[in-house]
């Protein structure tokens, strides 16, 4: 008779044990070492201690020479600490150390038993977590302010709360990331439970001044359609991946009057409300149009192409073979991939297109059908780029986002005038594109943002708009030196009990010299500048404040949904493991990839 899974099935100590029977929550053993003397033992299937301690009272001579055999505790410390490692990196549930496979590994390449158990793995896991999160404290207390994403993610009838953190490095520039809470939800995803966890977050780790905004989506049907979510990890008919509920629409529910003050402002996705135009204004408009009968028929030609690759591997090779295209089958939820499959087909010649429909039996396209789908591929190919820069995250700041959507409207408008099939489809997705970010054009915050990085200044702005735009730019400076000068009252003094002076700000130049201690001086020498490296805000330490504050807000949520965005996260169906362990796993090896 075998032994139930337990603890004792991967204790370093079993061989000198024979298992005896199940006992319900306990298992009875038989020690070798007692033998031909018949000696049961029974212990918990979740401790061996009974065991260890009759080894220890009872044959304490054959224990120490037994653990003088055993590893020194550096050597084991290192296969420890490799093996935590591995577990964390790939999200492995606690059951995966149990397996006898991977121990039989581990010993094999270490040459040496593995002395880590479930409690030894759960107590490192938690010590990790402790450690990574007070580095994370005491990086984000030197950070000016942060921008944070949510959202709530159901599978396996449990509910989780994510939240991410993203703020701008200081010295390099750079966007930097951290997952501050993967936190279970029980009960009714109300305003008030989910306004206290968001508030509860911030405060454990000493943000909740520092939160500009919460970047949020506006519709969880759609997220699937983000090109940095995982294609091959959602199935339609598989529940595996659990559905998102969108944050900001159960915080919606309260009146203006109602949001509590620590509650910080919401930012819609703009990445998601391009991709709400990409796939449904656009189709919209293209099954209205004029050229909706030969968008029908291309589409239909191009899906059973992609169908038969995805159904034959025989003709996914033939098509990889005579077309050189190493992927043809799209996902009906990202018009992005769908877009670039379309590309990869209209890249090929008449010829080879021929040669892969007579192949595939399929019927070919006309040269009407091809050349609506190479005019397709050109006109929407801003609208796919514009899409891709929208979803980068390390280098991509909110005052990209006026400039990008300005951009794409004057390159669908200048290929609007010499387009055969798509002018109203055009106009259609202008019209949306105006719609839907509208408050973001006139939105003092976008603009701040955009005209405080040196890619962009003020070209975008009309040239009436140009001299209100400077008259903001030095008032949010005088607002960030009356802060500022609050934060610094209580500065330490001198001997003689007075502030000191450097002695530039004494001296007096008289009129002909300009100083940058003059906002407007500075402000005037930055936008006359032609350096587009955000290196150049060196220059102008004012600036680039504000640069840190109004660019920290993302433009994309989906860097929550990166927490999700390895399959072994989805070990949490087989229900082995506890949340907490889920949540300190899920966390850290976020953080751990992001360098924290």
């Amino acid at each position: 008779m075998s032994s139930p899974s337990n603890v004792f099935d991967n204790w370093h100590y079993k061989h000198h044990f024979v298992f005896v029977k199940d006992e319900g929550k306990n298992i009875c053993v038989q020690c070798n070492l007692c033998k031909p003397k018949i000696n049961h033992l029974s212990l918990s299937k979740m401790s061996t201690s009974n065991l260890l301690k009759h080894l220890r009272r009872k044959h304490a001579d054959r224990f120490d020479q037994i653990n003088s055999k055993r590893p020194k505790k550096g050597e084991s410390s290192k296969v420890n600490s490799l093996v935590l490692n591995f577990i964390l990196e790939e999200v492995q549930s606690v059951s995966f150390l149990e397996q006898p496979s991977f121990r039989k590994l581990v010993e094999g390449l270490s040459g040496r038993p593995l002395d880590m158990d479930r409690a030894t793995l759960i107590a490192e896991v938690e010590k990790a977590f402790s450690i990574m999160k007070a580095r994370l404290v005491g990086k984000l207390n030197t950070v000016q302010s942060v921008c944070t994403t949510a959202d709530i993610w159901t599978a396996n009838n449990r509910s989780y709360f994510w939240m991410t953190c993203h703020w701008i490095d200081e010295s390099e520039l750079v966007r930097k990331s951290a997952a501050l809470a993967c936190t279970r939800l029980r009960g009714i995803h109300t305003y008030d439970s989910i306004s206290a966890m968001i508030h509860e977050i911030h405060s454990s780790y000493n943000i909740e001044n520092k939160v500009g905004t919460i970047v949020r989506d506006n519709g969880s049907h759609l997220v699937k359609a983000f090109k940095d979510f995982p294609v091959d990890g959602y199935n339609e008919d598989n529940g595996d991946m659990g559905i998102f509920e969108d944050v900001g629409t159960i915080l919606k529910g309260r009146c203006e009057e109602d949001v509590p003050s620590f509650l910080p402002s919401f930012q819609k996705c703009v990445c998601h409300l391009m991709s709400l135009i990409v796939t449904e204004d656009l189709l919209l408009a293209v099954s209205q149009s004029e050229s909706s009968q030969v968008y029908y028929s291309t589409m239909a030609k191009c899906s059973v192409l992609w169908n038969k690759a995805h159904h034959s591997q025989l003709a996914l090779d033939a098509i990889q073979d005579m077309g050189n295209m190493s992927s043809i089958v799209p996902s009906v939820f990202r018009w992005s991939l769908e877009y670039s499959v379309m590309q990869k087909i209209a890249s090929l010649t008449e010829s080879q297109l021929s040669d892969v429909c007579t192949q595939l039996e399929m019927s070919e396209l006309q040269a009407l059908e091809l050349a609506f789908l190479k005019e397709y591929v050109e006109v929407f190919k801003p609208l796919a780029f514009t899409l891709d820069l929208l979803q980068e995250e390390q280098h991509s700041f909110f005052g990209l986002v006026i400039p990008t959507l300005l951009t794409l409207k004057t390159k669908l408008t200048n290929k609007k005038a010499c387009s055969r099939f798509l002018p109203d489809v055009i106009s259609a997705i202008l019209d949306a594109v105006d719609t839907s970010f509208q408050q973001l054009f006139v939105c003092p915050e976008a603009k701040l943002a955009t005209a405080t990085t040196p890619q962009f200044r003020l070209w975008w702005l009309p040239e009436a708009e140009r001299d209100d735009m400077v008259k903001l730019l030095v008032a949010e400076i005088a607002h960030l030196a009356i802060k500022q000068e609050f934060l610094e009252e209580f500065a330490p003094i001198d001997s003689m009990g007075c502030q000191p002076i450097e002695s530039e700000e004494f001296f007096c130049y008289g009129p002909g010299s300009e100083s940058l201690d003059d906002p407007m001086a500075e402000v005037k020498k930055y936008l006359e500048g032609s350096n587009k490296s955000l290196g150049c805000l060196n220059e102008f330490p004012r600036v680039r404040k504000l640069f840190l504050k109004y660019n920290t807000t993302l433009t994309s949520s989906t860097a929550v949904l990166r927490l999700l965005s390895h399959k072994g996260k989805l070990t949490l169906q087989s229900n082995c493991q506890t949340d907490e362990y889920f949540q300190r796993v899920v966390t850290l090896q976020y953080n751990l990839k992001n360098g924290l």
